[in-house]
């Protein structure tokens, strides 16, 4: 079986084969992300608007869940021959297993996010620049690996497949320059404190595969597997788009400023046009009629962005999870750009009174971890438990990135707000 080497997991003696066991290896892996602590705190972690804003916008947690949904439709569309590209005889028999495994990197690919969205990133990797970094994404990598409580220190013990499918980035901290690993904004990585994993799992592939799949281009990572890019494309796609319905929803930028800014758009760059499908004005001013018309129409953008989805060929590897990927058809990525910076950004991230709590949730992080510091042993409950061969500085920032939103503001009110916090609170 071709995909047998994937199968394994790096941690062989504590994950034996039940004899009663009719799930696949990845199907295992999939299980444990979904029952998983990890995963039930995205729930309580900011997407774009705090948890705590209302009811009805996503969370960490429903935002992918719709990725999971988007990422498994695009592979349909790959299994059942729906796109125009011929699928390779190579890629089928990885086809045959992918979906728990695209389900895995859906459903955890935001498992790694710290409380109070991306102020929060840039918060921990001030404190921890010098330390090894923090980035999101290399924060999934080191859940699934070490941190989630399935074996102890060892995380869900993953199959070599799955870490490489929610392996974004495969580019070591430790391999960026000094100013990139110090600049405000973390460098797109995996921690050095996972080399050792991520060889492993990159084993199966060529000398020549391993080598080209860790290259970097202009200073940054380029290349990930088949599974990795269905989860990449299906998060693009749901980022821009259900963002934009609860931009709309909440009333949080008025209704002329949102379509001005589309009308200028379609106006210098035209309607766009994809296989006899159609994308211009005319499906985003229903946004702003009853909730019926806004989901049929933010459905209908779906479905554009979906089917404009192709498998594009990478030549130079030999290996058919790392030759062929997903890819967002050239037409659209403009646009989707758009919507992520210039509107989801530039009229809602960048707003005067969201930066307001952009910076209270970086000051929580950052005053908890300068606290932390001080008698981590004695604030951290079951201290001499968490991962006791790292640094302190990356014990505590594992613990402060796991926290929701609610229980990082409970605990900073608890330590620093006078008349708040009780000898018998939980923590």
């Amino acid at each position: 079986m071709p995909d047998s080497k994937f199968m394994e997991r790096f941690h062989k003696d504590i994950d034996p084969i039940r004899k009663t066991e009719w799930r696949s290896e990845y199907s295992r892996d999939l299980a444990r992300i979904i029952h998983g602590a990890a995963f039930r705190r995205l729930q309580g972690k900011t997407q774009v608007m705090g948890t705590g804003e209302g009811d009805f916008h996503r969370t960490r947690l429903t935002h992918s869940m719709e990725v999971a949904q988007i990422g498994l439709g695009l592979f349909e569309g790959v299994e059942k021959g729906n796109l125009k590209e011929h699928v390779s005889d190579s890629l089928q028999p990885y086809l045959a297993t992918a979906h728990p495994v695209i389900s895995s990197a859906c459903y955890a690919h935001d498992l790694g996010h710290p409380p109070f969205g991306h102020g929060g990133e840039q918060a921990l990797h001030e404190k921890m620049k010098e330390s090894g970094g923090f980035e999101g994404n290399a924060q999934t990598v080191r859940i699934l690996t070490r941190l989630e409580k399935y074996h102890r220190d060892k995380g869900i013990n993953p199959t070599r497949r799955t870490l490489l499918s929610v392996l974004k980035y495969p580019a070591n901290f430790s391999e960026y320059p000094s100013a990139a690993q110090r600049d405000g904004h973390p460098p797109k990585c995996f921690y050095h404190s996972e080399l050792e994993l991520i060889n492993w799992a990159i084993e199966p592939f060529s000398e020549q595969d391993r080598k080209l799949f860790r290259s970097l281009l202009n200073g940054k990572p380029r290349h990930m597997t088949f599974d990795a890019s269905v989860m990449e494309c299906a998060d693009d796609i749901a980022y821009c788009t259900h963002d934009l319905e609860d931009i709309i929803a909440r009333d949080i930028v008025k209704k002329d400023v949102l379509l001005g800014e589309l009308g200028a758009y379609f106006r210098e760059n035209g309607p766009i046009e994809i296989d006899g499908k159609r994308l211009d004005m005319d499906n985003f001013t229903p946004l702003f009629e009853d909730s019926y018309a806004r989901k049929k129409s933010i459905g209908e953008i779906v479905n554009v962005l979906i089917t404009s989805v192709y498998l594009k060929e990478y030549e130079d590897f030999e290996h058919p999870l790392l030759r062929y990927r997903l890819a967002i058809n050239k037409r659209i990525e403009p646009f989707t750009d758009f919507l992520k910076k210039k509107i989801t950004y530039g009229l809602v991230v960048s707003k005067p009174a969201v930066k307001m709590l952009e910076r209270k949730g970086q000051r929580i992080i950052t005053s908890l971890f300068d606290e932390y510091k001080q008698a981590p042993e004695q604030l951290i409950p079951n201290w001499n438990s968490l991962q006791p061969g790292e640094s302190t500085n990356r014990r505590i920032c594992d613990y402060i990135a796991g926290m929701t939103d609610t229980f990082a503001e409970k605990i900073f009110h608890r330590m620093f707000t006078p008349g708040v916090g009780s000898s018998k609170d939980e923590l």
